[in-house]
């Protein structure tokens, strides 16, 4: 029902795109005269490197189009955000959104499988996977089925780990923890099998719950532990690394088939650039935020790391069960990773 509707508001917004003479036509024949206004939602806040980010890619895309694609950027949750936020996009408003891939499922159910856990254990291996035919068939599954489309996948920001005032080092240590979940079915279910309580609710609610302990903890990165100011009330992190903590950008499709070609390929440039910068910055900030958060109270430990793995395996059965996904993707992803591994050991 929900997509129904959605796509019902996508057809009302196109006809009245239409008839108010909104942007130029199919594929952006001429720049002449060309004017936008694109809202840019996320939940993040303005240290989280999501965040910054944001405003970067806000600021560059408003200064390289001159201005005729004008990108207001609103964090912090101010207007909708996860799946909201995709449902601006299907619904064809100009809308542009900072979300996590397994938000898409619900539109095409392999992204779930893209990111699930313990498949990636750097950027690069990621990135590799992300830049594949694969990849690109899903996406053009969104914008073709879904009016999604995907500007960039680059915003990544680490990986999780599961964070607590507690020793973890095995699943079973987790058993009758309450821990903060986001929106996403997956990011919950993965919690689940590690043994967890999962209890979904936004970042800044969680912050309340976990400086009050009625949540026990969270999952996430070592970004989000400082930059969020958690590491005051949650001392412990185990060294999980489950998920790869990863945002995908998008836009409405019908919404960027208005725009100008020549836009569209500096909106590319600029989305990649400030992607990879994200990435760079986390990478190369990692290793000062460690030893910042260690001398603040914040203890890390390894984990077995072949138990949190078995532990995750219901996981991808539970994508194919839920979203309908193909059951063979996971092998194919795993044979691409490998493919990187070898071709780069």
């Amino acid at each position: 029902m929900k997509k129904f509707l959605a796509m019902i508001l996508a057809l009302v917004m196109c006809l009245s795109l239409v008839a108010c003479g909104g942007g130029s036509s199919s594929g952006g024949d001429s720049a002449e005269d060309f004017h936008i206004d694109i809202k840019f939602s996320n939940v993040f806040q303005p240290e989280e490197m999501n965040g910054q980010a944001s405003e970067k890619l806000a600021a560059m895309i408003t200064e390289r189009t001159g201005g005729a694609v004008s990108v207001t950027y609103y964090g912090q949750n101010q207007l909708d955000c996860y799946g909201d936020s995709v449902a601006q996009a299907v619904a064809g408003a100009n809308w542009m959104g900072l979300e996590e891939p397994s938000l898409f499922a619900d539109y095409v159910g392999d992204c779930a499988v893209l990111i699930g856990p313990m498949l990636y254990a750097s950027n690069e291996e990621y990135n590799y996977v992300m830049e594949s035919d694969i990849v690109a068939e899903i996406c053009d599954r969104l914008a073709t089925e879904h009016n999604i489309h995907i500007l960039d996948t680059h915003y990544s920001f680490g990986f999780r780990s599961v964070c607590t005032n507690k020793v973890v080092t095995k699943p079973e240590d987790l058993n009758g923890m309450v821990l903060r979940a986001t929106s996403s079915a997956l990011f919950a279910k993965t919690l689940e099998c590690l043994g967890a309580t999962p209890q979904a609710m936004g970042f800044t609610e969680a912050i309340s719950a976990m400086s009050n302990g009625v949540v026990q903890g969270y999952e996430g990165s070592v970004s989000t532990h400082k930059d969020t100011g958690v590491y005051e009330f949650i001392h412990n992190v185990a060294l999980t690394n489950h998920l790869i903590a990863t945002r995908w950008l998008f836009i409405s499709e019908n919404v960027w088939q208005q725009i100008p070609e020549e836009y569209q390929t500096i909106i590319e440039e600029c989305a990649l650039e400030c992607g990879l910068w994200e990435q760079q910055a986390v990478a190369d900030s990692e290793a000062e935020m460690i030893a910042f958060l260690e001398e603040h109270g914040t203890t890390y430990n390894d984990v077995d790391l072949d138990a949190f793995t078995a532990a995750c395996e219901p996981v991808y059965d539970w994508i194919v069960d839920e979203y309908g996904a193909d059951p063979e993707l996971r092998g194919k992803l795993v044979a691409l990773v490998q493919e990187y591994r070898e071709a780069n050991a």
